[in-house]
């Protein structure tokens, strides 16, 4: 009997709660029906849809460097001898930077020379002689195997010997020096840093729904945020072919010109893309969007009504918007106003 009456008086209060909402939303209802009959026309402000194109820009940061940045390192080891730069200089490519002593290596460069020069003779002389038969075929490559081998020898000792003048193989500042007079340095190890800024690179990370429309060659602004105003064009030279963990793709920037060098390579700089857009469509300012521009929607007056109209946006360009689908030139939409209305409600314009 018990269980009979709790299930009585569940669907009692149940009964309760639905009677409670039906009055309410009649309630509501009525309030809006009055609120109607108040107002004959909601006073609205309108635009009229223009047709016309809209350029986008795609506004990125990055850090910029020298197109040239190099760690020199030294192909030798021995005692530096004679520094001929510091830091802050500029060199030229081929310009000596450093002196390692070299006088062993120039000794041993004296003797491997003498002893290809004697290999070179012989090998001429028993050339003379082996054409006139007086050695053997055996005999003669021999001296020519012995001429390969010492002039291998003498070249690598001219070679120590070259390496021993440490010169720039790039033309640019020299931002670390590492060496010092009297100091030792071995192969491979750091003689100065170079840098040459009188061009620069940039490197970008692009989404995915942006990468579609970068292109090599495509000129783009670049503005570093401490030069005081200076803005420089660069041009796009690669664009990667595969996206990184984080779905972007690496786009390198080259600034071929940087006048008086007021950019430096490690400043945070803001490269600008400007996407031209080619064909003419309908553009509408934001302020006419009800919601939110995942699901668009619009207010068209048409004989003294507000219509609500759902749109589909090609692209945005700060306040205004191309549609790529919707609307017609010269609709009128609601720009203010919009959000007392509901579709079909009578509205009046007003300048």
């Amino acid at each position: 009997m018990r269980k009979y009456l709790s299930y009585i008086i569940a669907l009692s209060l149940v009964a309760i709660v639905i009677l409670m909402l039906m009055r309410n939303k009649q309630e509501i209802n009525a309030q809006i029906a009055f609120a109607e009959k108040k107002v004959d026309a909601y006073p609205v402000k309108v635009e009229e849809v223009k047709i016309g194109t809209l350029d986008t820009k795609l506004e990125l940061s990055g850090t910029l460097s020298g197109t040239n940045e190099l760690m020199l390192m030294a192909e030798t080891q021995g005692r530096i001898k004679a520094i001929f730069r510091k830091e802050g200089d500029w060199v030229n490519k081929g310009e000596a930077i450093a002196q390692v002593d070299d006088e062993l290596m120039r000794a041993e460069l004296m003797v491997t020379e003498a002893n290809f020069e004697k290999a070179r003779k012989d090998l001429e002389r028993a050339q003379t002689l082996s054409d006139g038969g007086a050695i053997t075929q055996q005999q003669l490559e021999g001296l020519q195997l012995n001429a390969k081998a010492a002039e291998a020898k003498y070249t690598v000792s001219k070679k120590r010997v070259q390496d021993a003048r440490i010169t720039s193989p790039i033309s640019g500042y020299i931002n670390k020096m590492f060496l010092k007079e009297g100091g030792m340095i071995g192969a491979a190890v750091p003689a100065c840093e170079l840098v040459n800024i009188k061009s620069l690179k940039m490197s970008v990370k692009v989404d995915e729904e942006d990468v579609g429309r970068v292109f090599p060659n495509q000129e783009v602004t670049i503005k570093a945020t401490s030069s005081n105003g200076t803005v420089l064009t660069g041009t796009i030279v690669s664009v990667s072919a595969k996206a990184d963990y984080a779905l972007q793709y690496g786009v390198e920037i080259v600034i071929p010109e940087n006048p008086d060098e007021k950019l430096k390579a490690g400043m945070v700089a803001e490269a600008t893309f400007l996407f031209r857009d080619e064909q003419a469509g309908p553009v509408i300012s934001q302020s006419a969007l009800v919601g939110s521009t995942k699901n668009p929607e619009v207010y068209v007056v048409e004989n003294g009504k507000a219509h609500l109209k759902s749109i589909n946006i090609s692209h945005q360009n700060g306040s205004l918007i191309k549609l790529a689908e919707g609307l017609s030139a010269g609709d009128r939409l609601v720009i203010a106003g919009q959000f007392n209305l509901r579709d079909g409600m009578p509205v009046k314009v007003i300048e």
